[in-house]
């Protein structure tokens, strides 16, 4: 059996949930990982997340990291946007470590990058090109749920006339730091929803392209929407109490239109204490028109509490031999062999 040697870059949720597979992994070996909390730099990798001895030290040295013989680096570095809201930053880093000669697969949203930023697309396929390694997008979303799995599931559909992919998350028990970006308790005349709303669009909306240009549907145009939902009562999640009339949730709603009707359609919610108010809805259902019927798809536990970063990390972990294998150049998972768990 070949065994792939891995570096995981960031050591967050997501990295975590990903070392403890590929500690699991017969085909994975961990030979370096890269963090920049002071907490988690110079101590074992497993051991700093509880899953015992890994024997990989965390540093702090990316070039050094990056000197490692190695076959894939994951990176699960936070999103850095440039003065405009772009990507580029991160872009950039993502040749950084391809200029190291490594294939690089990223939960990170520069995603069928080239529809929405092609000069970011070119940048990073050249690079992998010339370097002779390989790029790829992947996660839940976008990736798995947004895109991989709604695809899969039309395989066996005659004709897909109509599709719409519904999710979301609770985040009263969420204490990560990004989550202030949902504003939960802020006077929703005093919010900066248009700013929240170019930011989801720019994370989510690949999907809808990605699924759109696979299904073959030529867009008219693409129409995205922003609720805020006001909470009905005080509220309690972890982080502190949400009043009476302040935020409590968001509903963002992306379209691909066809002749003047929804094609192609993602919706996702944040909310808090869903157990509490209702709306908006959460719902992980996948629904599908066209020959012979329409198909109703509904997956449960895909972000449960104690686990929510598994499955953000599941597709990248999983995918490492195809992308190894694959042609040099920018990638989508769509286009290597199908994803399955790996030994």
């Amino acid at each position: 059996m070949k065994k792939y040697k891995v570096i995981v870059w960031g050591l967050g949720n997501v990295g975590r949930a990903a070392i403890r597979m590929i500690m699991e992994k017969e085909s994975l070996i961990l030979v370096g990982a890269i963090d920049l909390d002071p907490n988690k730099v110079g101590k074992d990798a497993g051991e700093i997340f509880g899953f015992g001895k890994s024997g990989v030290i965390v540093s702090n040295d990316v070039d050094k990291v990056f000197a490692t013989d190695a076959d894939v680096i994951l990176n699960y570095t936070p999103l850095v946007r440039d003065e405009k809201g772009g990507f580029t930053p991160s872009a950039i880093d993502m040749c950084k470590a391809l200029k190291a000669k490594k294939n690089v697969i990223t939960t990170i949203p520069i995603y069928y990058s080239q529809v929405l930023t092609p000069d970011l697309f070119k940048m990073i396929d050249d690079c992998a090109k010339e370097n002779g390694v390989t790029y790829l997008p992947s996660g839940l979303l976008p990736g798995a749920y947004a895109s991989y799995i709604p695809m899969v599931i039309s395989g066996i559909m005659g004709r897909v006339d109509k599709i719409l992919v519904e999710s979301g998350e609770d985040d009263q028990h969420n204490n990560s730091g990004w989550v202030k970006v949902f504003g939960y308790g802020v006077d929703p005349e005093k919010f900066p929803k248009d700013r929240l709303k170019a930011g989801i669009v720019s994370y989510y909306v690949s999907g809808v392209y990605e699924m759109g240009e696979r299904l073959g549907f030529k867009f008219d145009d693409v129409r995205n929407t922003h609720e805020i939902f006001t909470a009905p009562e005080d509220l309690h999640p972890v982080f502190g109490t949400v009043r009476k009339g302040t935020i409590c949730g968001h509903r963002f709603t992306m379209s691909g239109i066809v002749d003047g009707k929804e094609a192609v359609t993602l919706k996702y919610v944040h909310k808090i204490c869903d157990d509490v108010v209702k709306e908006p809805s959460i719902h992980d259902e996948i629904h599908i028109e066209g020959l012979p019927g329409n198909i109703d798809v509904e997956l449960k536990g895909m972000m449960p509490l104690d686990e929510s970063y598994v499955t953000s990390a599941a597709p990248t972990v999983n995918i490492i031999p195809a992308v190894v294998n694959a042609q040099p150049g920018y990638r989508q998972a769509m286009d290597l062999p199908v994803v399955i768990p790996i030994k």
